[in-house]
């Protein structure tokens, strides 16, 4: 029950600023790992990175500041491990179809 409990925070805590960021590892790339594999290992940073921010913002009482040092302190352990975070790029909608006239 703790441990469900303990993944639940975990996943409620910093996860929902990163949900929309997209991640990349150059040097992982460098050396030819594939994307599938980059995959798992992103997964596993990102846990590890999560958990980290957790427990040392445990201790702040405000939400609104252990919020932002959660962020701050997961992407600072993610540059530590070689990701580096981008925003997506905002897509332009698909040109409309010419209306048909009658004649």
């Amino acid at each position: 029950m703790a441990r469900f409990l303990f993944l639940l925070l975990l996943a409620c805590s910093p996860a929902s600023a990163q949900r929309n960021e997209l991640w990349a590892n150059p040097g992982l790339t460098e050396r030819g790992v594939h994307a599938g594999e980059q995959r798992l290992m992103l997964r596993q940073d990102m846990s590890t990175c999560h958990g980290t921010a957790f427990e040392r913002t445990r201790g702040v009482e405000d939400e609104q500041k252990r919020k932002a040092l959660g962020i701050v302190l997961f992407k600072q352990c993610m540059a530590d491990k070689g990701w580096h975070a981008s925003e997506p790029k905002v897509r332009k909608p698909a040109p409309k179809a010419p209306k048909e006239t009658a004649t």
